[in-house]
């Protein structure tokens, strides 16, 4: 499976509807593109795990994860007509951000050691 991770802050003026829109394409694309397998997106909370933590320089206050069957699933999100206007929009409204792709496993039922060792 590919992971398309995106992680990023908003810019302080971007408003309510500017991150309605982008969540709306970004729905639609989950459901029109074949092979996308799941798409979820969230906010970054405050947690005390009771040990302390470091994030690096740079923090980030959204966090929105697609995976996909495959390579071939992911080329065809990313150049989807949908994708295209998402991406126009994010990049209007975005301050910072980090995009990654990572060929990921459920550790409950395959081997995480390919990727670890």
């Amino acid at each position: 499976m590919i992971a398309h991770i995106v992680l990023f802050n908003p810019k302080p003026a971007t408003s309510r509807d500017a991150l309605l829109s982008c969540a709306q394409l970004l729905e639609r694309l989950a459901r029109e593109v074949p092979g996308v397998v799941r798409a979820s997106a969230g906010k970054s909370i405050a947690l005390d795990p009771g040990y302390p933590r470091s994030f690096g320089e740079k923090t980030y206050q959204n966090v929105c994860v697609v995976e996909f069957e495959d390579q071939t699933s992911l080329l065809a999100y990313l150049n989807h007509p949908l994708h295209r206007e998402l991406g126009r929009l994010f990049w209007e409204m975005c301050d910072s951000a980090v995009v990654s792709e990572s060929e990921i496993v459920d550790a409950k039922t395959e081997s995480l050691a390919r990727f670890l060792v």
